[in-house]
C-alpha cells in the first residue's frame, strides 16, 4: 500500500498530466522509469538532496545539469519539486504508485515472469495473450532471470504467485516425502 508521499506526489502528476495532456501518460511513466535507474544508479545523488549544507540553489543546479533537455519539462518540474521539498528519497515508492496509477487508467496489467535464461522468441508474446484472456486487460511483460528456480517458469501479478518453477515442484516432493517419513 502507499504511504503518504508516495500517493500525494503520484496523484498530482498523474491529475497533472490527466489535465493537461493524457496522451503524455506512457511517456511520463517510462521517462520516470528511466530517471529511477539513474538515481538508483546514484546513491550519493539522493543523499546530496538531503545536505543541509548544500544550497538549494546548487541542488536545483545538479538537477538541472543531470535532467534539463533530458527528459520533458514535466519530469524535469517534478524533479525540482522533490528535491525542494526533500521527496527525492521517496522517488522509486513514488514511481510506482505513479506507474500503478497510469497502468489502471490506461487498462494495462503489469506482470513479471522470472525464468533461469530469459523466455524463448515467441513465448513472451504468447504468454502475454493468454494473461490477457485471463485478466481481461492488455498485459505487459516485465523479465526477470534467476538460475535459483532451476527450470519452469514463475508469473508474479499483484501480490499473487503463480510457481511453475522445479524448485518449487522439488521442495513440494520433499514437503510430500517428509510427511510421509516422519
Amino acid at each position: 500500500m502507499a504511504g503518504l508521499v508516495e500517493k500525494t506526489y503520484g496523484d498530482a502528476l498523474f491529475e497533472l498530466i490527466i489535465e493537461e495532456d493524457s496522451s503524455l501518460l506512457t511517456r511520463i511513466k517510462d521517462e520516470l522509469s528511466a530517471v529511477n535507474s539513474v538515481i538508483a544508479g546514484v546513491p550519493e545523488l539522493v543523499k546530496l538532496t538531503k545536505t543541509p549544507t548544500v544550497s538549494n540553489e546548487e541542488k536545483m543546479g545538479i538537477m538541472e545539469e543531470a535532467f534539463k533537455g533530458r527528459v520533458s519539462d514535466y519530469t524535469y518540474n517534478f524533479l525540482r519539486v522533490l528535491t525542494d521539498a526533500g521527496r527525492l528519497d521517496h522517488y522509486e515508492k513514488i514511481c510506482d504508485y505513479f506507474s500503478a496509477r497510469c497502468n489502471e487508467s490506461l487498462g494495462i496489467s503489469e506482470i513479471t515472469v522470472v525464468t533461469v535464461n530469459g523466455l524463448a522468441p515467441g513465448q513472451k508474446e504468447k504468454l502475454a495473450e493468454k494473461m490477457a484472456q485471463v485478466l481481461g486487460k492488455k498485459v505487459v511483460i516485465k523479465e526477470e532471470t534467476d538460475p535459483s528456480i532451476i527450470g519452469g517458469i514463475v508469473v508474479k501479478h499483484e501480490g499473487t504467485v503463480m510457481d511453475g518453477s522445479v524448485k518449487a515442484k522439488l521442495q513440494a516432493l520433499k514437503n510430500d516425502i517428509g510427511s510421509v517419513i516422519c
